[in-house]
């Protein structure tokens, strides 16, 4: 750790880190509590090890035409140390997954998904979770959550030493409840009410506060 002191005020003075140098927990700690929110995928498989649902704060868009999104899965921890999670071995083995975006109403649901249950506990019956049919797909999806995504596999990038790994799909098939969505197809966030993953065990955060800020304008050209 280093101190960049110099001439700055108080207020600007920082302290900086060569991450080679940091452990796997001050690693997590300093990533997972600066990028925050972070939204939620609920994925909901089925495969060699039966239905599954795990939740994973990793988890973004990463392309249109054709949509594509992602979520890292992360390496088993306490007794499964080395095992990989059910939700990955579920997708290498069928190419499919659900992602549910995770609304308030359903956060104790969820939250019962967490703990890293033994290999072919059904979280989305132990939850209390209620599913249909996909239609693209073969693995169910949770219709208590206001939307969810059929996705099929596009790639698993294995990344970093313990290691993570990146599961990208693409999205076939969109679910909406019917309040959410208007004529357009413009989200009503409002209604979506979706949960963000803060910092520390079991933190975290509503849109309930937000603002808009538009970019300004190019200048006209000469």
């Amino acid at each position: 750790m280093s101190s960049n002191a110099g001439s700055a005020s108080p207020a600007q003075q920082s302290v900086s880190f060569d991450t080679s140098e940091l452990g796997w927990a001050d690693q997590y700690k300093l990533l997972s509590s600066t990028i925050i929110p972070r939204p939620i995928a609920l994925v909901s498989t089925d495969g060699p090890l039966g239905p599954n649902a795990a939740p994973f704060s990793a988890f973004n868009y990463i392309s249109i035409d054709p949509p594509m999104l992602m979520f890292s899965v992360g390496p088993n921890q306490g007794a499964k140390k080395g095992q990989e999670k059910d939700t990955l071995v579920n997708v290498r083995a069928t190419g499919e997954f659900v992602v549910n975006v995770v609304d308030e109403a359903n956060i104790e649901k969820m939250n019962l998904c967490v703990p890293e249950y033994a290999a072919g506990v059904n979280e989305i019956e132990l939850a209390g979770f209620t599913t249909a049919p996909s239609v693209r797909i073969q693995p169910p999806r949770i219709v208590d959550v206001p939307v969810q995504f059929e996705c099929k596999l596009v790639q698993i990038l294995e990344l970093g030493n313990s290691p993570y790994h990146v599961v990208i799909g693409e999205v076939v098939q969109v679910h909406c409840r019917e309040d959410v969505i208007d004529e357009r197809k413009h989200i009503d966030m409002a209604r979506l009410n979706p949960i963000g993953r803060l910092i520390g065990p079991g933190m975290y955060s509503r849109i309930t506060d937000n603002f808009q800020l538009l970019p300004p304008a190019l200048p006209e050209q000469a």
